[in-house]
This record gives C-alpha cells, structure tokens and sequence, in this order.
C-alpha cells in the first residue's frame, strides 16, 4: 500500500505543468498576503509591529504596560513623536491598538473572574428561567462558560502585537489556493486517467478493488497535508519577518483576539490544531471532488459540484447570522471548519435542544464523521460502479465565431474568446481601477488652505496677488514676533513657563498654515527670478507619482495581467502541432506571429491607458488641475526637469514611456512564449522574471524594482 501511495503521488506531483502550477499557488500566496496587508492612508506600516515586538521582547509584563501606556500619553498631548512610523496619524492609530490589545491581555485575571461571578450571580435572574423549566440555555450556557474557564489563568500570558500572527492563520486567500490545489490534484490524479479508459483495467488487476483507491485517497491526505504546510508555512514566515509573531509558547489568550478562548494551550499548539483542521477541511473537499470523479462520466461534473458545494457553504456561512434560529447551518458550515482561528481562538456555543454544545467540538466531531463517509463513499464508488471511463462531450462554453478575411480578428478571437484572455484582462482591469478609484483622498485643514489660496493666485503674477501674499507673509512674520516675544519674557522670568505656553497658544492657531504657505513663497519666488505662472500642483503631484506613488502597484499588476493573459499566445498552435501546416499556407508564419503581436499589443495599450484615466478621475475630483499649458517646471519638483515642456505635453511624455514599458514587457512574454512553447513554463518564468523583482521592492527590498522596467514606467515618481 505504501509503495502504491507513492507511485500515485509521483503520478502527479512529477509532472512538470503540475509542479509549475503548485509554485504558482505558492508565489501567488505570498503575493496576496502582502497585498491584502499593506498598510493604507493613515495605517502604521507592517515594520512598525515588528520594531514593538523587539523593543518589548525582553521586558516583563508590567514593563510592557508601562511603556505602551507611557506611548499612549505621549501621543495624546502632543502627537509629534514619531517612533515607529513616519507620521503623527499612523504613530496615533498604532499606539491606540497597542494600548487596545494590552489593555485585554492585561485585564485577563478580571475577565476570568467576570465570568465566574456571572455564574453565580446570573444563575438565579428569572429572565434566564423558563416557565415550564428549572433550567433553560441562557442559565446552561452561562455554567458551562464558567466551568470551561475554570482552570485558566495568566500565568503564562506573554503579550505582544497580533497583527504578524492574524495575518499568517487569518488569510482567507491562502484558504481559497488550498481550495483551488485540490481541485487541481483530483483532476490529475483521477480524471485525467479514468478520461484515458484505465480504471477498468485497474479494477480487473490482483489489487485494484480496494488497494488502488485506497493509495489514491491516502495520495490525497499527504497531498492536503503537504500544501497547507507549506501555503501556511510560507505565510508564517512572511508574517514573522514583516511584522512579527512573538513567541510561540505563550499562552494562546496572550494575543488580544484569542483573549476569550477557553483552551489552555500555546499559541505553537494553536497553529498545529489549526493545521490539522485545515487539513482535514481539505481532505474532505477532496473525497467529494474524488467522489464526483468516480461516479461521474463527464468530466466537468467534480469542478461543477465542487463549486456549487462551496458556493452553497459560503452563502450559509456569509448571510445567515449569528443570532438567526438556524445559526447551526452557519456554524456547521464548510467555511466555519476552514476559519481555524475562530474554532480555537474564540469561545461559542451552539444551542442543541436547550443544551450549549462547544461549537469547536461540534465541528470536529462533524469533521470526523464527514471524512469517514467521504473514504467509504470513495471506495464503495470504485468498488461498485459502472461509469468506468470519460463521456467525450465537450462541457465548454463557446462564443459563435463567424468567417471573415480579417487574420487580425481571428487571431484575436482565439486568444481573447477561445483562450479567456479577455477575461483575464477584465479582471485586472477591475483590480487597476479599484486600486485608483479606491484611493480615498482626503485634503487636509493645511491642504484645504493651500488648495484656497492657490486657486485664487493661479495664472500670471500681478500686483494684487503680490499684495496679498506679502499682506499674509506680514501676519505670520507677525505672529512669530509674538512668540518670539513671549520666549524671551520667559527666558527673562518675567513670566513662568506655564504661562508662556498659555500666551502663544492663540499664536501657534495664527502659524498653524505656515509650512503650507512656504509652499506658496516657494512659487512666488521662483516667479520672481526665472519667470512662470503660479499653479495648483497637488493633484499633478498625486497624477505624476510624486505624491503618494502607485506606479509600482500597477505596474505589478500589468505584468501579472500580461503573464497570465498571454503565456499561451505563441504556444496555443504548439499544443495541436498546427505550426507545419500554417507555415506552408499564403500567411505563412511570419505573418502570424506579426498579427498576434498586433493583438497583444493592442490590449496592452488599453490596460496601460485605463489606469490614468481612473487615476485622473479620482485625483480631479478632490484636487483641481488647472493651468494645463504652463511649463511643467512651474512645479517646484520639477524645477530642475532639462525642458520646460507644457504640463499637457509631459503628461503625454511620461504616457508615452509607461506605454514603451508595457510594450517591452509584453514583448518579454510573447518571447517566452514562443521560446518554451508551454503555458505553464512560460507563466512560471514571466512571473520570475517579471513580477518577482516587484514583489519584492513592495516587501521593502526597494533595490529590486531597478531589475525591472520600473525606470522607465515610474521615472515622474522619482526625479525632482
């Protein structure tokens, strides 16, 4: 059986498409896990939690409550110190949810005995009384609480930040690639070889009534195992080395999330239950999955059912709630089971006929019995069934494709119809416009000021905006005399420090825009010396990259589109051996393969433009950008730019070099393509070459994204 076990794996996981495709799923975890948890607007930045994790790590308990409390205060009076983040917002919002989580994880002691003086004060109100009955659920559930939380205590509560822990075992991508890897082994290692006819000669074999699908279920078990391993292992370590983890054997309850758990274990037991959990979970996707694929003979019916299981599991566990009388189709779904860290991490019970039923334990034991009659199920299937080969019907759903001469459309339609690379290229066009659209961008009471006052100077200098910006430069000269003033009244003790502070305060409001009206001074005076217009340049900061830059993000999220949508471009002949006959019709090659450019390279464009108009579009409606024909070195960073160009004319300059860049990397991947003559191959090395340097410049390895087009698809971002 063992040797069996093995030669079913190897069937599989030796295969070159398969492993390429498992390497994908793991880079693509990475990718999204990042993605999912990079920090925006006034968020604090991964790094940030894992500067506190060693900053606390040898301090005691009371020490760590010290000093978080110590930061809280800090924070609340003046708000200027900046630590662990780059500007006061962020600095704020991550000391109030330190201060949040160590304020639970210190009052641990009262929360115990909160709930047991619940028990026994809660015990006797009659609301939790029935009138027919001594006891009811609210007074069972209520002793059961206490009871499970009885033998718990602080003793080994060691706290730190959970943002590094709920990232690794909370990713609901990772769930959904799990998902997606064993739908992807079934196929392989089932319907693929009953399509080919070989499940009847594997039946009349010496061992094939039981032994052959025994060793494939038990290939399914280490297949789960081996990919939650490393899709969760992987997420560990990225999670650890972003914002780190702390340490695993302290007790579960020292994360502020899993403060309410009743299990007495260490956060390292909490990650191996977890795990096996998940493995289980999947292992069970996968006896259905194998299951459809016995008893089925089309081969699109596993894929079918396995989608429409978790599409009916996923509206149970999404729409129902929590307080709904049938709150146990909720909780006794196939997405509960897969949500480890609320099974182990959170304490609920499940109302069975007036009893409280641990909602952990009912999912095991519902586990367990599922995957019993999933292995029987299997085998019975194989044992007994009939349906011992594939239906060659073709369950895949065409577009009607009418003649014409044009080679132009037809190449288009077998590499955007035929091969779903329109699909490919909506969905990210989807992700590039919510990535714009989403931006929420907020002017400031400082913005707000600038926003003000250089709308009503745009255009020519004349003499009554001179004026008025010397009658404002006046009244913060004046204010900083005052201040000044006061500062030497204290130095002189004529005054004590107190009331100094209390004399400048209505003057500190007065020069509250000052650094806004700098920038200002700084267009006046550059107007003054060397001529120009004054301009509005904040939403063209935000448009050129200068100011909150994404060209980064977007330009990852072309070359993943163009990976996907046109690996296959110059391999889709190959699969077919159609390049012999093709070459020797009146098109010929050459000409082929210059029409599939030509489609390729027109999608491109329309991806590369789509951004700028999102963009665009978000940015005008918060900052205005007039004054579209003065020269672009009228923005003070690009002062120092060789030509002063019209504002119009860089914008299509720095179009044109993101569209150059586009380009180069489509070109990148036709030739890969074309070179490997395989899908998977070449996906594997365009996301190698490709995509791979970017995600790791958005990890923080910023010397990567000079190994890639970055230069010339950012440049505006960076110079100045």
């Amino acid at each position: 059986m063992t040797a069996l076990t093995g030669f079913e794996l190897q069937k599989v996981w030796r295969k070159g498409n398969f492993l390429s495709l498992m390497v994908l799923l793991l880079l693509l975890n990475v990718f999204l896990l990042w993605y999912v948890n990079r920090p925006a607007g006034d968020e604090p930045p991964l790094s940030a939690y894992k500067a506190v994790c060693q900053d606390i790590s040898d301090m005691t308990e009371q020490e760590k409550f010290a000093y978080i409390s110590d930061l809280k205060e800090r924070a609340d009076g003046s708000g200027d110190s900046l630590i662990y983040t780059d500007s006061p917002e962020k600095e704020c919002t991550l000391i109030d949810e330190l201060y949040e989580e160590i304020s639970a994880v210190s009052g641990y002691d009262d929360y115990l005995a909160s709930v047991q003086k619940n028990s026994s004060q809660l015990d006797g109100i009659s609301i939790f009384r029935s009138p027919t009955s001594e006891e009811n659920f609210g007074s069972r559930n209520i002793a059961k609480s206490a009871a499970d939380h009885a033998g718990l205590s602080s003793e080994n509560i060691c706290w730190f930040p959970s943002k590094g822990m709920t990232m690794a075992v909370e990713s609901r991508a990772t769930d959904l690639l799990l998902l997606l890897s064993v739908f992807l082994f079934i196929g392989q290692l089932i319907t693929e070889e009953k399509g080919k006819g070989l499940f009847a000669v594997t039946r009349s074999t010496k061992r094939g009534l039981w032994a052959d699908m025994g060793a494939r279920i038990a290939a399914l078990l280490i297949h789960s195992s081996v990919v939650c391993l490393l899709l969760y292992g992987s997420n560990l370590i990225v999670a650890g080395s972003m914002a780190g983890i702390g340490k695993l054997s302290a007790s579960l309850q020292s994360l502020a999330p899993y403060v309410e758990s009743s299990f007495p274990i260490s956060l390292g037991a909490f990650l191996t239950l977890g795990l096996i959990t998940k493995i289980g979970a999947v292992f069970l996707l996968g006896l259905l999955l194998a299951a459809c694929a016995v008893y089925s003979s089309h081969s699109f019916m596993p894929q079918l059912i396995g989608i429409g299981f978790l599409g009916l599991n996923w509206i149970l566990y999404a729409f129902i709630p929590s307080y709904s009388h049938l709150n146990l189709l909720k909780h006794l779904s196939y997405f509960s089971l897969l949500r480890t860290d609320a099974l182990f991490g959170t304490y609920f019970n499940l109302n069975i006929m007036g009893f409280p039923l641990g909602r952990t334990s009912c999912s095991l034991v519902l586990l367990a019995v599922l995957l019993s009659a999933g292995i029987a199920a299997v085998l019975l299937l194989f044992r007994y069934g009939n349906r011992l080969s594939m239906n060659r019907t073709s369950g895949y759903f065409h577009l009607p494709f009418h003649p014409h001469n044009s080679l132009f459309r037809h190449e288009g339609y077998k590499m955007l119809i035929a091969n779903r690379g329109l699909l490919i290229l909506l969905a990210f066009v989807i992700l590039l416009g919510w990535n714009a659209l989403g931006k929420n961008y907020t002017p400031s009471a400082g913005e707000q000021y600038y926003q003000s006052m250089m709308l009503s100077l745009e255009g020519e200098l004349t003499e009554e905006k001179e004026a008025g910006i010397k009658a404002e430069q006046s009244r913060y000269d004046e204010a900083f005399a005052q201040m000044e003033r006061i500062d030497q009244m204290v130095a002189d003790g004529r005054i004590s420090e107190n009331a100094g502070d209390s004399m400048k305060e209505p003057w500190y409001s007065e020069v509250a825009f000052y650094p806004w009206f700098q920038r200002i001074q700084t267009q006046y005076e550059r107007i003054l010396s060397d001529g120009g217009v004054f301009i509005y340049d904040t939403g063209y900061l935000y448009l050129f990259g200068q100011m909150d830059d994404d060209f980064l993000i977007n330009l990852l999220l072309i070359s993943l589109c163009f990976s996907f949508a046109f690996a296959n471009v110059m391999a889709m002949e190959d699969g077919k051996g159609l390049w012999g006959l093709l070459s020797a019709t009146k098109l010929g090659r050459k000409r082929i393969l210059v029409q599939k450019w030509m489609v390729c390279s027109v999608a491109s464009m329309g991806v590369t433009l789509l951004p700028w108009f999102f963009r665009g579009l978000s940015i005008s409606s918060v900052y205005p950008m007039g004054e579209i024909w003065a020269g672009i070195q009228s923005i003070p960073q690009y002062r120092e730019f060789p030509v002063n160009l019209p504002i119009l004319w860089f914008l299509m300059l720095t179009v044109l070099s993101q569209l150059i860049s586009t380009q180069l990397i489509c070109a990148v991947v036709l030739l890969l393509s074309k070179w490997r003559k395989n899908y998977f191959q070449t996906l594997f090395l365009a996301l190698l070459l490709l995509a791979a340097p970017l995600v790791l410049a958005q990890m923080g390895i910023s010397i990567m994204r000079w190994f890639s087009v970055w230069p010339l698809y950012g440049w505006t971002g960076y110079i100045g």
